[in-house]
C-alpha cells in the first residue's frame, strides 16, 4: 500500500508547485498552496527533493478558489496550474518566486522586486494558442507534466475572436502534429499556422476568412491562403507579425510592458537606445518617437522584417540582422539606454559587455523566465551593471508564466 504522508506546505516554486520539507528534503506539490496542510504520495524522489501528489487537503488556504474549467486539475490539460488560485494571491506569488529566484540563483541578498503589475482580466486574454490532436478526433492540449493531449471544447483563457476561430477549425486529421491559432483584435485578422508529418501540405477548402499557412520543420513559412501574418495594435501603434515569429498573445500585458521599460529607460530627444533580439519591434517602434535613434538587433529574418515593415515610416530607426553577440561585437555606435529581450536560454555572449562599452548607463531586461534572469545576473555585474530593481509584470493569469523587467544601471 503506497504511504500517504501528511505535510506542511509553507512556500511556492518556479513551476507553479507548493513547497514543503520532508525531513532534509524539499516536497513540490502541484494543485496545492502554500499555508496549506495536506496530504500527498510520493511520485519523484531524489537526494535532495521529492515531488508528492495531492491525495487530500487538510488544511486550506484563504487563497484557494474554486476552478472555473472543467480540465483544469491532476491529470488533466497543463495549460493552466493557478485557477484554483486566487487572483490578488497570484500576484503576490509571482512578486515572491522573482524575488526568490534573485536571491538564491543570482546572488542578490535583498533585491528590490515592485508589486507584480496587472495588466487586465484574468480570463479570455488570449490572442494566440498552440493546441495538439488528441487522438479522438478533435484538438487539446497537453496534460500537466506530459506530452498526452487533453482533448479540449473550450478554453476560457481565450479571447472571444481566438475561440470562434478555435471552434471553426478543431479538428484533427492523419499527419497533423499541432495547429497555432492567432487572431488580431485591432485588425479582425485571423492566422491558422499548421505543422504536419513530413511538412505535407493539406488539401484545404475553407467557407470562412482566415489566412492559413503551412510551417514546416526547418521554421520555413509555407503560405497555403492569405497573407502569412496578422496586425495587432498596441499602444495605439500598428503591428505586424509574421507566422513564425515571437508574437504577444496578450495585448494588454504588451502594453503593461511598454510602460514599464519606459518608465525606467526614459528614452527621450538626445537619447539612443539600442534594442536587442528586438523581434518585430515592440520597443523599437512604441520608443523610437521619443528617442533620437532606436537601433534593433535580432537573428530572426522574418522579425526583422516585420520590424522594418512597423518601422518604414520612421527615419530614425536602425535594424541589423545576425545573431546579437557578434552583432554588437562589431557595432561602434554610441548608445545611451538599452533593452534586452532575451530568448528562453538567457542573454548571449558578452551582451551587457558590449552595451557597457557603447556606451549605456541604464539597461533593462524583459525576461520571460525569471530563472533565466538570475542566470544572467553574473554577466551584467562583470560588465560593470548593478542590479537597481524588478518590476514583474502578470502576462498570463492563471499560470505561473511571469514577465519580469530587471533594470541596471552603472
Amino acid at each position: 500500500m503506497t504511504e500517504i504522508l501528511t505535510v506542511k506546505l509553507t512556500g511556492v516554486a518556479h513551476g507553479g508547485e507548493a513547497l514543503g520539507k520532508l525531513g532534509d528534503r524539499i516536497l513540490f506539490v502541484a494543485y496545492a498552496l502554500p499555508g496549506e496542510t495536506v496530504r500527498v504520495t510520493l511520485v519523484e524522489e531524489h537526494k535532495r527533493w521529492v515531488r508528492g501528489k495531492l491525495v487530500e487537503i487538510v488544511e486550506p488556504s484563504p487563497h484557494r478558489v474554486a476552478a472555473p474549467c472543467p480540465h483544469f486539475g491532476p491529470d488533466r490539460c497543463g495549460g493552466c496550474q493557478w485557477q484554483h488560485i486566487a487572483r490578488e494571491a497570484q500576484l503576490d506569488y509571482k512578486r515572491r518566486i522573482v524575488r526568490d529566484q534573485l536571491q538564491r540563483l543570482g546572488g542578490l541578498s535583498k533585491p528590490l522586486v515592485r508589486p507584480t503589475v496587472d495588466p487586465g482580466p484574468g480570463w479570455a486574454y488570449r490572442t494566440q494558442m498552440l493546441f495538439y490532436p488528441s487522438g479522438s478526433g478533435s484538438l487539446g492540449l497537453r496534460r500537466f507534466q506530459s506530452y498526452e493531449v487533453e482533448p479540449i471544447d473550450h478554453c476560457p483563457l481565450q479571447h472571444p475572436a481566438l475561440a470562434e476561430l478555435y471552434n471553426d477549425f478543431n479538428v484533427e486529421w492523419d499527419g497533423l502534429r499541432s495547429v497555432d491559432f492567432s487572431v488580431g483584435l485591432g485588425s479582425g485578422q485571423r492566422l491558422v499556422a499548421l505543422r504536419t508529418q513530413g511538412d505535407e501540405a493539406p488539401e484545404l477548402e475553407v467557407d470562412v476568412p482566415v489566412a492559413i499557412v503551412l510551417e514546416k520543420r526547418n521554421r520555413a513559412i509555407q503560405p497555403l491562403i492569405g497573407e502569412p501574418w496578422t496586425f495587432e495594435t498596441i499602444a495605439g501603434q500598428s503591428y505586424r507579425f509574421s507566422a513564425g515569429t515571437r508574437r504577444p498573445f496578450n495585448p494588454l500585458a504588451s502594453e503593461a510592458l511598454l510602460n514599464v521599460v519606459e518608465g525606467y529607460l526614459q528614452p527621450r530627444p538626445g537619447r539612443t537606445l539600442m534594442d536587442v533580439y528586438c523581434g518585430a519591434g515592440l520597443f523599437s517602434l512604441g520608443f523610437a518617437a521619443k528617442s533620437s535613434l532606436v537601433i534593433g538587433v535580432d537573428d530572426d529574418a522574418a522579425a526583422i522584417e516585420d520590424c522594418a515593415f512597423n518601422c518604414q515610416h520612421l527615419d530614425n530607426v536602425l535594424l541589423h540582422e545576425g545573431e546579437p553577440p557578434r552583432v554588437l561585437r562589431l557595432l561602434r555606435d554610441p548608445v545611451d539606454v538599452a533593452v534586452v529581450t532575451p530568448p528562453a536560454e538567457g542573454m548571449g555572449h558578452r551582451i551587457a559587455q558590449n552595451l557597457a562599452r557603447m556606451g549605456a548607463k541604464r539597461a533593462v531586461s524583459v525576461a520571460q523566465n525569471p530563472a533565466m534572469l538570475a542566470r544572467d545576473i553574473e554577466q551584467w555585474r562583470r560588465a560593470g551593471f548593478r542590479f537597481l530593481e524588478a518590476t514583474p509584470i502578470d502576462v498570463a493569469p492563471q499560470t505561473y508564466f511571469v514577465s519580469t523587467v530587471a533594470l541596471f544601471g552603472r
